[in-house]
């Protein structure tokens, strides 16, 4: 096991765990019993793998067959992570380190290429949010917002599309927010960070297309961890307020969004490219107002 130093992870960074009865048993089948082999024989990357909607990714992506690079900004997350999945007999290694900063992700990156000599998917699920109006915001502020939720997508998108082209493909997945998707009250730096995802997403599938490079963003409603949990709990009226005007009208589980994200990563989507796949959603009508927030 390699490991260095972690990013944090937006969508997950804020969110709980559900509870272990009601979660998909995953943890005591061995890699490659569970899943039809979908990303067998491919070389995956995962930032922000430590916990959340990461760690489900990685844990899906190995049980379809991938070998995985990981990345988080918490050592020790890591290190857990990669151990349970070397237990259950993945192939898997990372490092620990910041996404933002771009000679960390061009290290990441080369160290996988020098490990696998290839690189068939990337997913980005590294970010952060800080809330305030927008003309609260300080430059601090909205500065550490953009480079952890986009910059850390830009750098490592530019790392792997060398290889990528040389290969003669790959998938990227992105992940985005619906605060990306019209706005969100309170949250201004995250949103207009995480709509940069979804067009940098679609600037990439127009660009390298022709490279056989295929690039997609999801944008997944609240998502069911134990940080997202425990914050809505304290909030007026709890949970069932928060999801009341949800799509679906609940949280969405991790496993829910890594399965979106593994169909993205696949072949099975291999003619999709510069989607934006929103799940359990509100619609922006429906947008919390200044007494909701």
């Amino acid at each position: 096991m390699t490991l260095r130093t972690f990013c944090r992870s937006p969508e997950t960074a804020m969110l709980p765990v559900r509870p272990a009865d009601i979660r998909p048993q995953l943890a005591s089948r061995p890699m490659g019993e569970t899943g039809r082999g979908m990303l067998q024989g491919k070389v995956a990357l995962v930032s922000g793998a430590g916990a959340g909607i990461g760690a489900a990714t990685a844990r899906r992506f190995a049980e379809e067959g991938a070998a995985l690079w990981l990345n988080d900004l918490r050592a020790d997350a890591l290190a857990r992570l990669i151990d349970e999945l070397e237990g259950r007999g993945a192939e898997v290694g990372g490092t620990a380190g910041d996404m933002s900063d771009s000679a960390y992700v061009d290290t990441w990156v080369a160290d996988v290429v020098e490990r696998h000599g290839r690189i068939d998917v990337l997913y980005n699920n590294v970010g952060v949010s800080r809330s305030g109006l927008v003309g609260d915001l300080s430059d601090e502020d909205w500065r550490f917002q953009q480079a952890v939720t986009l910059d850390s997508v830009f750098f490592a998108t530019r790392a792997v599309l060398p290889n990528m082209i040389a290969a003669g493909g790959g998938s990227i997945v992105s992940m985005s927010s619906g605060a990306g998707i019209g706005g969100n009250y309170n949250l201004g730096g995250y949103a207009a960070a995480k709509a940069g995802v979804i067009n940098l997403m679609e600037t990439v599938a127009t660009e390298y297309g022709e490279f056989g490079v295929r690039a997609n963003s999801v944008t997944p409603g609240p998502t069911d961890t134990a940080p997202l949990r425990a914050y809505l709990e304290t909030r007026p009226g709890g949970i069932e307020a928060h999801v009341a005007d949800l799509d679906l009208a609940r949280l969405t589980d991790p496993e829910e969004v890594a399965n979106t994200v593994l169909w993205l990563a696949s072949d099975l989507s291999s003619s999709l490219t510069g989607i934006c796949v929103r799940s359990n959603i509100r619609a922006a009508s429906r947008r919390p107002n200044r007494n909701e927030s």
